[in-house]
């Protein structure tokens, strides 16, 4: 065949052959464009992973130090609050000492206001994480006293709580019942007040 039957058949022919390497190359192409797209996708992620768990590990020291904070000036106003008690209970004893008589009550009452007293200064100079470690150690050191203490704190404090309340809702028209003198007594009727 001749040069220009050779090239018509290649006209009349369609370039498969070209087309097969041009889309090899452009398939290539895309794959590194594909792979390098999802090279930086997941670098993304990986930063942006990062990020949130630290801004969360962050957020979390903070909220923990807020709540330390919080609690530790929540446990120091407990403990200015029970040493006040406590002083108030040992100012109350003292005054049963003094106005008393001078006898076994009267001297258990000086002892109950100085213990109470004492109680207090040891409350005031302590931290409460101090006054913990105290308990723990005391605790682990004699575990049947502190179980005794804890039962009696417990039983003062429900009798303390009691009289509380009871002691404020006491009636207003009550009645008192005079000494007999030999004179004779009429009763009033006040109104309001049932037979």
């Amino acid at each position: 065949m001749s040069q220009t039957t050779n090239h018509r058949m290649d006209a009349d022919r369609p370039p498969t052959e070209g087309m097969a390497e041009t889309a090899r190359d452009e398939a290539g192409q895309l794959k590194e464009t594909s792979a390098e797209a999802a090279r930086q996708v997941a670098g993304t992620v990986k930063d942006k992973a990062s990020d949130v768990t630290s801004d969360a590990r962050d957020q979390a020291r903070r909220l923990a130090s807020q709540t330390r904070d919080e609690l530790v000036g929540q446990a120091g106003q407990q403990k200015e609050r029970a040493a006040n008690g406590l002083r108030s209970v040992s100012d109350e004893l003292r005054g049963m000492a003094e106005h008393g008589q001078s006898g076994l009550g009267a001297q258990l009452a000086r002892h109950g206001a100085d213990f109470t007293d004492q109680a207090a200064d040891f409350l005031q100079q302590r931290e409460p994480g101090d006054l913990l470690e105290e308990v723990r150690g005391f605790a682990r050191r004699k575990p049947g006293t502190f179980l005794l203490i804890a039962a009696a704190a417990g039983v003062v404090a429900g009798r303390l709580t009691r009289a509380l309340a009871s002691g404020g809702t006491s009636t207003p028209n009550s009645t008192v019942t005079p000494i007999n003198t030999g004179a004779p007594v009429t009763p009033r009727f006040t109104p309001g007040q049932g037979l």
